[in-house]
């Protein structure tokens, strides 16, 4: 996912310095004296605009017309409401822009203007959220829970900040009660299960967390926490697990004020950070509507193109993703992404050796890109090449040792090219390294069951494995890999009935070209004669 760009981050960081240097060398923090229609003085804030460098030109114009709507407003003699308004509104831009400091300013303006008025002081608790001043944050927070005490929303975020500080046992009642407003606010879930987290009370973590990701599995940050309380609870393989699974994917409450933020800015990244989550929930439509208006924000930005294919084809428009794809590949022929997604839909199409080509182009534009030669080795084996396919699956072993998917795929390779010995060893080594992973265990058995290979053969050990894989996965696949293998150790009769059991299993599953298939080995076994055919078809690895 692409980041938000450094340069507008870096430029709004600034803000406090080119602000005080504007406005005719007016201190920010200067209070000036308005007259409101109808009512006594109120001292403003000084605000001015913050440099623009660096920003988006919609951005840079949303700004400029928003501190011109503000100095109209201050300019006359405005009802109070109406002057908060126009600081709030610059305020919510500036928040959205990161500029936190201009937009505290902004806030605490429209909020003595209109101290009735709650979301001025909520946006100010979020203000000191994000910069870190948990204790303010609490404050304004605990402001707006008085004033509406079943704001969801403000009491997760409020439990939040308690947590922060380390305040514990307060946090767990601002998310009991937003629970208790709604029971599917998987954050306030979060939030309970770091409150028993802390007090060591795992089995309470590991309810509410599991629940969290139940409510919404894209928080994958969750499943840091549940390896944590897993740990703690004494079950280590369920830790290991989820620590695998771990991730960045981070949620909040749901929360109308901070969403209107998150919608203002017109800028190209807001608009791919939509299209992003709407990819991540399925809503591929809408992710075509947000990667097409930050295209037309920026006609120049490669990876939005790029990921505005990506939602096209998703859709079903192939045909638009693959233009989008060429149109990039003219202005940069070395975008590996690009070429890689080209691939896919080529392949998806059953242009398998234009795909290779794709795929091969990717890699040479990018070496180190795992899942371009991932997919150039399946693309390869799938036709049949398998000296080029071991050499890509053996260059992602050495890039990332830990993708089983490589290690499985060269050993198939291997066989491909009759080096049985070698295939067995990276299968028996696969299946050391990735226990959970059958592939490995049922390759290795029907290899070491029915290879050409007399020395690989070994019909003890095909038999103890086949007999653990029909224990761990009862298909039609697993019970015929057990056939083979009693008819390796020449048990025919067993083997014949084994097979039948397969067959049976295969046609009641709907997978009549599978049973249709297994019949050769049933007549080989009926005649009391081993299988020399470890796998009829190139054994696939199931994502």
């Amino acid at each position: 996912m692409k980041a938000r760009p450094r340069a507008i981050v870096a430029a709004l960081a600034m803000l406090a310095c080119s602000v005080a240097c504007s406005s005719q060398g007016q201190d920010p923090a200067h209070q000036a004296p308005v007259q409101a229609s109808g009512s006594t003085q109120v001292v403003v804030r000084q605000v001015s605009l913050p440099d623009l460098t660096g920003m988006a030109p919609a951005v840079q114009q949303q700004l400029r017309d928003q501190f011109d709507e503000l100095a109209r407003v201050r300019a006359g003699t405005a009802p109070r409401d109406e002057q908060a308004a126009a600081y709030g509104g610059m305020g919510k831009l500036l928040l959205a822009a990161e500029s936190f400091g201009d937009a505290e300013t902004c806030f605490l303006n429209a909020s003595d203007l209109s101290p009735s008025d709650v979301q001025w002081g909520y946006y100010l608790a979020h203000v000191y959220r994000l910069q870190g001043d948990s204790p303010k944050a609490a404050s304004y927070f605990e402001r707006t829970l008085k004033a509406r005490p079943d704001d969801v929303a403000a009491l997760v975020w409020l439990g939040n900040v308690y947590l922060d500080q380390g305040r514990t046992a307060e946090a767990e009642a601002p998310f009991s009660r937003a629970l208790a407003l709604d029971s599917r606010v998987a954050a306030a879930r979060i939030g309970l299960g770091r409150v028993a987290l802390a007090a060591r009370d795992f089995s309470k973590a590991i309810e509410q967390l599991e629940a969290a990701l139940a409510i919404d599995a894209s928080a994958t940050s969750v499943h840091y926490l549940l390896a944590s309380a897993y740990r703690g609870a004494g079950q280590a393989a369920r830790a290991d697990a989820h620590l695998r699974q771990r991730g960045p994917g981070q949620i909040g409450p749901p929360d109308p004020l901070m969403q209107q933020v998150a919608g203002l800015l017109r800028s190209p990244v807001i608009y791919e950070g939509r299209g992003d989550r709407a990819i991540a929930r399925g809503d591929f439509s809408r992710a075509v509507i947000e990667f097409r208006a930050g295209l037309e924000l920026a006609p120049e930005n490669l990876a939005i193109r790029q990921k505005l294919a990506t939602a096209l084809s998703l859709t079903g428009d192939v045909q638009g993703a693959v233009r989008h794809l060429q149109e990039i590949l003219q202005r940069d022929p070395t975008f590996a992404s690009a070429h890689y997604s080209l691939a896919v839909l080529l392949l998806a199409d059953g242009q398998a050796d234009r795909a290779i080509e794709q795929f091969g182009s990717a890699v040479k534009y990018e070496p180190t890109y795992v899942q371009a030669r991932l997919q150039l080795g399946n693309t390869l084996q799938s036709r049949g090449r398998f000296e080029p396919a071991r050499e890509q699956y053996a260059a992602v072993v050495q890039l990332d040792p830990r993708v089983a998917e490589a290690r499985f795929g060269e050993a198939i390779a291997l066989a491909g090219l009759a080096r049985f010995a070698d295939a067995r060893d990276r299968l028996d080594a696969g299946a050391r390294l990735h226990p959970d992973r059958l592939e490995f265990v049922s390759a290795l058995a029907r290899l070491q069951a029915a290879a050409r290979d007399p020395h690989v053969r070994d019909g003890n050990q095909a038999l103890a494995l086949a007999t653990d894989l029909t224990k761990r996965q009862d298909s039609a696949a697993a019970r015929e890999t057990l056939a083979m293998a009693l008819a390796e150790v020449g048990r025919y009769d067993d083997a014949v009935s084994a097979q039948r059991e397969a067959i049976a299993m295969a046609e009641r599953n709907g997978q009549r070209e599978l049973a249709s298939h297994m019949t050769a080995n049933l007549r080989l076994f009926e005649k009391r004669q081993p299988s020399r055919t470890p796998w009829r078809e190139l054994p696939m690895w199931v994502p």
